[in-house]
């Protein structure tokens, strides 16, 4: 669990490059960081998903995309289905919306789609400011994750 501030440490400890983005409002979904000026072909998204009794996994994916819950289903199990508001709060200690795929303690799973960013925008662990990185960088950051088939074609 991290929020902003944990984050921009991490980075700077690892001396991996990033930049904050002041998004103006507190956003909430890939349309209100696109309001704010972010290209939606830059976004990253991650989203919580509950995929067992109190077993959570996060799904990072373009802004564009949606989750496909039956390959999603196939690899976690039938029952999975996004957490709730409360329970993403309480799984990664800041809300939906602001969720950074760095410092999960949950496992990460990136869309194979994101692979092909450059420049990637995401979550911060403040609703209102975006990260920018580059996506190597971000993937330096992460450390472990896997690359999945998570979106529709």
């Amino acid at each position: 669990m991290a929020d902003l501030k944990q984050i921009e440490n991490y980075l700077e400890r690892r001396k991996l490059p990033y930049k904050l983005i002041d998004l103006d409002q507190e956003a909430f979904t890939v349309a209100d960081v696109v309001q704010a000026g972010v290209s939606e072909d830059e976004v990253v998204k991650t989203l919580v998903v509950r995929v067992g009794p109190n077993k959570f996994v996060a799904l990072a994916l373009r802004g564009s995309d949606r989750i496909d819950f039956k390959k999603v289903r196939k690899l976690f199990g039938s029952k999975s289905e996004f957490a709730k508001p409360d329970e993403v709060l309480k799984v990664v200690g800041v809300p939906v919306g602001a969720v950074c795929p760095i410092l999960l303690e949950i496992p990460l799973y990136f869309d194979r789609k994101v692979m092909g960013l450059d420049k990637v925008h995401m979550g911060s662990g403040d609703l209102a400011r975006g990260l920018e990185m580059r996506l190597s960088d971000l993937l330096k950051a992460v450390e472990k994750y896997e690359v999945l088939d998570l979106s529709c074609n």
